[in-house]
C-alpha cells in the first residue's frame, strides 16, 4: 500500500462539507483511514489487505466504545476516491488538513504496520511468512505463532499536529493464518464474522481492540486548541496572496483563512457607525516565513488591505 493523499487542487475546496455518515457518540469527530503497509518485506498474503482490515475491525472497536463520532469507513472511502484521494495510512500535515476538511473529521486515526511475521512454529521446522494451509503436512499438527506489530498516530486535521501516537503488539498462535480467502475485500468488507472467527481476523480484531482502548480523547483536545490569528492581505500577486502575518504568528503551511471585506456603515436610527465584516472568499497558506505568508486562493476573493482570520 504505502500510499499518500495527493493534493488534487483548490477547485476541491469550493464544495461545502460533505455529508460523510457517521456513527454517532458524545466525543470528538475521527475517521480511520487504512493503515499502510510499506516496509513489509513480503506480500505473501496476496491480494489479502492487512491494513484495510486492521482499519475495519478498529473502526468497530471505536464504536463499541463510544467515545467519539465515527465515521462510516465506507462513506470515507467513497468521498476520498471522488476526488481522486488514496485513504492511506501515510499522513504529512498538509494531508492530513486537506483530507479533513473534505471528509469532515476533526481527527484523523493512522498508521503503519510495521511487523505481519511468522515468529515461531510447534510441530514443525519454521515455515515462510504467513505459511498458510501449505504448511501443513500430512499426519502432524504445526501450530504457527504470528506477530503483528503497529505504530498509530492521531493527527488534528485543522492544524496538522499529532496529538497521541504509540506502538503495540500481538502474538496468536494457530494452525494456520491462511488469508486468501479473504482478498479482494474494500473498506469496510473485513467486519464480517467470516473474517474476524479466522485465525487472521482473530490477531488483527485483538490488536484493534487494544489500539481503541489506548485512544485517549483527553490527549486529543489538550493543548490543540489555538487563537485565531488575524492580520491583513498585503498585496495580491498573480494567483499568490501576500499576508503580512507568518510563523512568527503560529501561521503554518496548510492553514486556512477567512478573508474579510470590512464595511462601515451609519445607522439611520442611532446616527452610529457600525462595522460589519463581511466574508468574502477563502485562501489557503502554501509557504511561510518569519512575518508573512504566501496563500492561494480556494474561494471568492481577496484584496489587499482586507483583513484575513484564521478558520477554528
Amino acid at each position: 500500500m504505502g500510499r499518500m493523499y495527493a493534493f488534487l487542487g483548490a477547485a476541491l475546496f469550493a464544495m461545502s462539507a460533505p455529508a460523510v455518515a457517521s456513527a454517532a457518540g458524545t466525543g470528538p469527530s475521527v475517521a480511520v483511514l487504512d493503515f499502510s503497509t510499506k516496509g513489509l518485506t513480503s506480500n505473501a498474503w496476496g491480494n489479502f489487505e492487512p491494513g484495510v482490515a486492521l482499519s475495519d475491525l478498529l473502526t468497530d472497536q471505536i464504536v463499541k466504545g463510544g467515545k467519539f463520532d465515527v465515521l462510516d469507513r465506507k462513506n470515507l472511502d467513497s468521498t476520498l476516491s471522488e476526488h481522486s484521494l488514496a485513504a492511506s495510512g501515510e499522513v504529512d500535515s498538509t494531508s492530513a488538513i486537506t483530507a479533513g476538511r473534505l471528509v469532515g473529521a476533526r481527527y484523523l486515526i493512522s498508521g503503519n504496520i510495521l511487523q505481519l511475521d511468522q515468529t515461531g512454529r510447534s510441530g514443525g521446522g519454521a515455515g515462510s511468512f504467513l505459511p498458510g494451509l501449505a504448511g501443513a503436512v500430512a499426519g502432524a499438527v504445526k501450530t504457527d505463532r504470528t506477530t503483528l506489530r503497529v505504530a498509530v498516530r492521531v493527527v488534528d486535521a485543522r492544524t496538522g499536529r499529532i496529538v497521541q501516537s504509540f506502538t503495540d503488539e500481538q502474538t496468536e498462535k494457530a494452525t494456520s493464518f491462511a488469508a486468501g480467502a479473504f482478498s479482494g475485500y474494500t473498506a469496510g468488507g473485513y467486519s464480517n464474522e467470516q473474517f474476524v472467527n479466522s485465525s487472521m481476523g482473530h490477531l488483527i480484531n485483538s490488536e484493534a481492540t487494544k489500539i481503541a482502548a489506548d485512544l485517549d480523547p483527553t490527549k486529543f483536545t489538550s493543548g490543540a486548541a489555538t487563537a485565531a490569528i488575524s492580520g491583513h492581505v498585503l498585496s495580491v500577486d498573480g494567483a499568490n496572496v501576500i499576508l503580512n502575518v507568518g510563523s512568527a504568528k503560529g501561521v503554518t503551511v496548510g492553514m486556512y483563512f477567512d478573508v474579510v471585506k470590512i464595511k462601515r456603515m451609519k445607522d439611520p436610527d442611532s446616527g452610529k457607525t457600525l462595522t460589519v465584516n463581511e466574508n468574502v472568499g477563502t485562501i489557503e497558506v502554501t509557504s511561510v516565513s518569519a512575518d508573512t505568508a504566501v496563500a492561494k486562493l480556494v474561494s471568492g476573493t481577496a484584496s489587499a488591505r482586507y483583513a484575513v482570520q484564521s478558520q477554528a
